[in-house]
């Protein structure tokens, strides 16, 4: 199977269609009066929602492309050994939290790896129906990426697990006269406000796993943007033998802003650990 932008193209119609599916699927759910909750082993929550928008995707993937594999959130097991070669990663709702609190924070996301790394993605706001995709094969959009900074620098954060340590990254730059600006988000939505040009920087400090982050790393790589490791500067990777769970990483817009303010945060990270 060779995979290059005619596959995706090929194939991209029918992954709209199977997030767009997901997501009503999610949104019926939403707006039911009520739904139940559970808690997996993780300490994670999961509801109905999650589950038959996993079901969708799981279909709909394996009539798209038979050959690929599949890995879930839903449907994860450590004790099986990840593909060898490319396959399909998927969160079907990111953001569970912000689907509970009912504050339209969530999304669908599928990704499709490829030697350690993620080379397209989708994703689904249910609440707005709107959609990103991206991948590495496609020109950068570098009108989107070379934009200058702001006033400010605009910092995307979680809108639901902000940390002591966020907020001791916050006063380093005010220690240092940097201005900054917050941009409040949940889900992928914080690595589409960088494909948006609505943020500049994601610094992520805590656990993430790689099906949080896969899509959103291939929209933003699109439009001339980074997701690096955030003690040694090199490019999130996937498929790790080791764990599901990705280090702690930060994402920039362009690669001015990973130039100016990558070493800043990495000195700062490299104290706490």
């Amino acid at each position: 199977m060779i995979i290059d932008q005619d596959f995706i193209n090929n194939i991209l119609p029918s992954l709209k269609e199977t997030v767009m599916d997901a997501s009503k699927a999610i949104m019926e759910v939403y707006d039911s009066d009520s739904f139940d909750t559970e808690i997996k082993d993780d300490g994670s929550p999961v509801t109905k929602a999650d589950n038959l928008a996993n079901n969708i995707i799981l279909k709909s993937l394996s009539a798209i492309t038979p050959d690929l594999p599949i890995i879930s959130e839903e449907t994860f097991n450590p004790d099986i050994l990840q593909p060898v070669g490319p396959y399909w990663l998927v969160d079907p709702l990111d953001g569970t939290k912000g689907f509970i609190n009912k504050d339209g924070n969530f999304t669908v996301n599928i990704a499709l790896i490829k030697d350690s790394k993620s080379i397209f993605g989708i994703i689904c706001a249910p609440s707005t129906s709107k959609v990103w995709s991206g991948s590495i094969f496609n020109n950068l959009d570098l009108d989107i990426g070379n934009r200058p900074l702001n006033n400010s620098l605009r910092i995307v954060m979680s809108k639901n697990h902000q940390t002591e340590t966020d907020k001791k990254f916050l006063d380093l730059l005010s220690d240092k006269d940097i201005a900054f600006s917050l941009v409040a988000k949940g889900s992928s939505l914080k690595l589409c406000a960088l494909a948006d040009n609505e943020a500049d920087i994601y610094p992520r400090f805590g656990p993430t796993s790689e099906w949080d982050i896969a899509a959103g790393n291939a929209c933003l790589l699109e439009k001339g943007g980074h997701v690096c490791q955030m003690l040694s500067g090199e490019p999130l990777e996937y498929s790790k033998p080791e764990s599901i769970l990705n280090p702690a990483f930060v994402a920039f817009r362009n690669e001015d802003l990973k130039e100016q303010f990558l070493p800043l945060i990495s000195e700062f990270y490299k104290k706490l650990v």
